[in-house]
């Protein structure tokens, strides 16, 4: 067809035969038939974005979540400082429960192993022949219950091998050989693995190899308890370090000597736990003011502004942060709220931080020597029960089943005392003899009380407080919102995903579309192109004709 070619399989127009650019009328009119397509990407790219949004608050979330699982125990939260006024004497660490105070050491030896060096009989290499001749080395360990290893030594052996066979011998109660050189010659040399006056190292009479007799041998170190005094106490210890002295401290005797330990609550790293508590709720809070606001002025949202989902974080996490802890008890506890240890919402109108949370640190380091376990227990106790009732009392729970929280208990029994009924947060308990469980699939299932009341022919009531601190409470919050599988940020990506494909789809039908339509209105316009052309050459051509008759007629 006259005025067209192709390229690459597509109808391009020359434009040559009619002077008219039909391609870029075509361009035109594809042009404006992609308006659609372009309006499909830019709602596709709206719902990326706020897929985005969901995985950056998605990572915040689990930061937060991190940072609350380094501070959910007592003994993570609750740091204690142990300053020793002569640490080559002793060393300490104190956990939660260490009381502040003070504590004097003295030490008058510290325990050590046994240790026997051959000191008669040594050797110029490691690789030396031991013994010419077939013997035995016997070896004893322990006094009060000692037990005996015997080594068969061949002819030929070397002191390296000698070493090897005694230490990997499957029979050794306990000892370690070993080489040791004196600057002149190498000798075998035997300790216990373990210190104590009891952990003793003896040559057995049994032994025979030449040279290794019980005469050869010198205790060049003698196994010993340790001895000293904390506070005036007499401590006698097989170990360095011991535990059960003062509740909360661990010693570790060092050197003769005397040392001072002074315990303290580590203030400033338990506020820097807080404060990191704090900023890292912000962050999240921060993040979801942003992505909700709605401008008055402009009338205009945010990108998830009305989002369901960042509305069901946003809520249960201010909950959890303006809330009583679970399990905690307004009238019973000193603390039992953020706000009561100086961590409240800034609600101040047009203040730039309105809606994060903020510190009072007066507040907060007063809370925490007026009342230091209860500040702690407020944000790092884990399942921790109690009742206010004398009649009965907690007995346990099942982890992962039953729920934290304060819940009313009931029970009642008959003329000969057997309890009849009994319910516990409102839910039939069940009954055993004198214990009481809550039954499954309700928020008290495990839950397990001991009842000590069995007057008959009576009711008795109370509350029973199952409590978990706020960092817990957090963390198992976020647990459940970051869940891969049924937390709201993972539901509303595989949503919007969705979403995503169905565009990906009009997309592509657009563009399969737009594709035909281009290829039919190039046709048409090379039909044109081609038509248009023929006239022009035939007008050409009459033109021509009418001009040779003028002339032959003149």
């Amino acid at each position: 067809m006259a005025g067209d070619y192709l390229t690459s399989g597509a109808v391009r127009i020359t434009g040559l035969g009619s002077d008219t650019d039909f391609d870029a009328i075509v361009d035109a009119m594809v042009k404006a038939q992609g308006v659609h397509r372009q309006r499909l990407i830019t709602w596709r790219t709206d719902w990326e974005n706020k897929q985005v949004a969901f995985q950056e608050l998605n990572t915040m979330l689990l930061d937060l979540k991190t940072h609350m699982q380094t501070m959910d125990t007592m003994d993570e939260f609750f740091v204690k400082t142990g300053d020793i006024s002569n640490p080559a004497v002793v060393s300490a660490t104190a956990d939660s429960s260490a009381v502040p105070g003070t504590h004097t050491v003295v030490v008058t030896q510290v325990a050590q192993a046994d240790i026997f060096t051959n000191l008669a009989t040594g050797f110029a290499t490691k690789t030396d022949s031991v013994t010419a001749a077939d013997g035995v080395l016997e070896l004893t360990y322990g006094t009060a219950s000692p037990q005996t290893m015997s080594i068969n030594v061949s002819a030929g052996t070397t002191l390296e091998a000698l070493v090897n066979q005694i230490n990997k011998d499957p029979g050794n109660p306990g000892v370690r050989a070993s080489i040791v050189y004196d600057g002149a010659s190498y000798h075998l040399q035997v300790r216990g693995m373990d210190m104590g006056q009891d952990k003793t190292v003896t040559i057995g009479a049994g032994t025979t190899l030449a040279g290794f007799g019980a005469a050869d041998w010198t205790r060049t170190q003698t196994a010993q308890n340790a001895q000293f005094t904390v506070d005036g106490l007499s401590i006698d210890s097989a170990s360095n370090t011991v535990a059960d002295v003062v509740e909360g401290l661990t010693f570790t005797v060092k050197d003769a000597g005397t040392a001072v330990i002074t315990v303290a609550n580590d203030e400033a790293s338990i506020l820097k736990n807080v404060q990191g508590f704090v900023d890292k709720v912000n962050e999240v809070r921060t993040a979801l003011i942003n992505l909700t606001k709605f401008n008055d002025q402009t009338a205009q949202g945010s990108l998830l502004t009305g989002n369901y989902g960042l509305q069901i974080i946003s809520s249960q996490l201010k909950e959890i942060t303006a809330g009583k802890g679970l399990g905690f008890d307004y009238d019973g506890d000193a603390i039992s709220t953020l706000s009561q240890i100086g961590i409240t919402t800034d609600a101040e109108e047009g203040s730039p931080t309105r809606g994060l949370l903020q510190i009072d640190q007066e507040d907060f380091l007063k809370a925490l020597k007026d009342h230091p376990e209860e500040l702690a227990s407020l944000f790092s106790t884990s399942y921790e029960g109690e009742t206010d009732s004398p009649d009965f009392s907690f007995g346990g729970y099942i982890k992962g089943m039953t729920q934290a929280g304060s819940y009313d208990v009931q029970y009642t029994t008959d003329a000969s005392g057997a309890i009849v009924s009994a319910t516990i947060g409102g839910h039939a308990a069940t009954v055993s003899g004198s214990t009481l469980t809550g039954p499954a699939n309700t928020s008290v299932a495990g839950l397990v009380l001991n009842v000590s009341n069995l007057t008959p022919s009576s009711t008795m009531t109370g509350t029973v407080h199952l409590k978990l601190g706020k960092a817990g409470e957090i963390s198992e919050k976020l647990t459940d919102l970051t869940s891969s599988v049924s937390g709201p940020l993972h539901i509303l990506q595989k949503n919007y995903q969705n979403i995503i494909n169905n565009i990906n789809k009009k997309i592509s039908y657009e563009e399969d579309r737009i594709a035909r339509t281009e290829k039919s209105l190039r046709l048409r316009f090379a039909r044109l192109e081609s038509t248009l052309s023929y006239y022009e050459n035939m007008k050409a051509s009459l033109e021509k004709q009418t001009k040779q008759l003028s002339s032959s007629s003149s």
